[in-house]
């Protein structure tokens, strides 16, 4: 019976390829969450004055 999984140099790669995606994916989940959180701040610390 021929081997399955990853003890087979094709297991080993398709491992690498999913951990690199896993990897990538979660970078820009923590990207889009940083940027998120920086436009629900305001700009500059405080409010802009009332007009006069």
């Amino acid at each position: 019976m021929p081997r399955r999984g990853r003890s087979t140099t094709v297991g080993k790669i398709a491992k690498l390829c999913q951990d690199r995606r896993a990897s990538e994916i979660r970078v820009l989940g923590e990207l889009l969450r940083r940027e998120q959180h920086e436009a629900a701040q305001p700009q500059g610390g405080r409010e802009s004055p009332a007009p006069r």
